[in-house]
């Protein structure tokens, strides 16, 4: 795998210190994929980003560079399927293995709590738009964050973003993955974050929409890799943790 060598940089961004990790720990995973259908929120402003990265009372998750123009017209509020889905991708559950440099995760999805948020990753999941990507900021005790840039630190085109979908089933619990974004709200679009422990304080700005079941292990050792600055970007492993494929189950 390569390794980097990293210059001086500044970084991007700025993260409030003493994050809520948690306890590292498989217990009550089960219990954040609710059985009963959530109610979405309305949009918000709540996000309290200054703007530059920093925040007053939260954490901002953001994914990295400018949104690239799509290169098709799908829809990203329903059905954005390009052809048949993968075996696993249907249903109220689905289950999504990310096959990594450093071993298998995988996360289950709640498509009735989280129904657009579920369909926008299923749909790169199936066009096969996580392969090839790293996992460019990882914060052990706080968060794995990709799905969005090569090894270069260059970031794919994505389709239009999706508004924000919140659903009070579905909180930021050791494992939760969710969506990242910039300080607009409504501006997630293939860049997500796997919470490594609980990280409570992140509910009702971000969109979760599944839990890891898999891979606790290998979410450890990845949030336990080596980081630096390079290119303005901050907390980029040292040696890329590569996304070599996601499908369904």
């Amino acid at each position: 795998m390569p390794v980097r060598a990293l210059p001086f940089a500044s970084a991007l961004f700025i993260l409030v210190s003493g994050c809520n990790g948690g306890e590292k720990t498989t217990a009550d995973v089960s219990a954040t994929m609710a059985t009963t259908p959530g109610t979405t929120a309305p949009e918000t402003d709540g996000d309290t980003s200054t703007g530059d990265g920093t925040t007053t009372s939260t954490t901002t998750v953001e994914p990295t560079g400018t949104t690239v123009a799509p290169t098709s017209t799908t829809s990203t509020t329903g059905d954005t399927s390009t052809g048949p889905a993968p075996v696993g991708c249907e249903g109220d559950a689905p289950r999504v293995r990310l096959v990594t440099t450093m071993g298998d995760m995988v996360v289950q999805l709640d498509a009735v709590n989280a129904p657009i948020t579920t369909a926008n990753f299923i749909h790169y999941v199936e066009t096969g738009f996580f392969d090839g990507t790293i996992f460019h900021r990882v914060i052990d005790g706080f968060v794995l964050q990709g799905g969005g840039l090569l090894p270069d630190l260059s970031e794919k085109p994505t389709d239009p973003p999706i508004p924000l979908e919140i659903s009070p089933a579905l909180t930021h619990v050791d494992g939760a993955i969710a969506m990242a974004r910039t300080d607009d709200p409504n501006s997630a679009t293939s860049q997500f974050y796997i919470c490594d422990g609980p990280q409570d304080f992140l509910d009702g700005g971000y969109a979760v929409f599944g839990v890891l079941v898999e891979g606790f292990d290998v979410r450890d050792a990845i949030s336990a890799v080596p980081t630096g600055n390079e290119g303005g970007y901050s907390d980029v492993p040292v040696t890329d943790v590569i996304i070599t494929t996601a499908s369904c189950e």
